[in-house]
């Protein structure tokens, strides 16, 4: 299982990097909500987090490595970047961390943390 929810996400990422929003849908559940690091920061349908997704990949932000790491409920996609930054006043160091969790092939829901444990664990890991 945990290899066939890394392929989801590689699959999700994918379509995101070719700005491909259909395809990119069809890997999110249609109740999908993705809590950001800042309670505030919340997306609760697909169109959302799509446009969240997309606005990134256009700004062009910039990523030094990926980390992808599979669990039997989900997957962690840490996005490394080598400065420090911030999200709504909370300051990155390194990655952030986005736990998602996956049912009957869908992401259904995105958790991120700035704390890699606290992500795996919110994946299932």
């Amino acid at each position: 299982m945990k290899r066939k929810n890394i392929e989801i996400v590689l699959g999700f990422l994918d379509a995101i990097r070719r700005r491909d929003r259909e395809a990119a849908a069809g890997f999110l559940g249609p109740e999908i909500v993705w809590q950001g690091i800042v309670p505030g920061l919340v997306c609760r349908s697909p169109d959302e987090v799509l446009d969240v997704f997309l606005g990134q990949r256009d700004q062009k932000i910039e990523v030094d490595h990926l980390e992808l790491i599979g669990t039997e409920q989900g997957a962690v996609l840490a996005l490394y970047r080598a400065e420090i930054w911030q999200i709504e006043g909370i300051e990155i160091r390194g990655a952030v961390y986005h736990a998602a969790m996956i049912t009957n092939g869908r992401i259904t829901t995105i958790e991120d943390h700035a704390d890699r444990e606290r992500a795996l664990t919110s994946a299932g890991a």
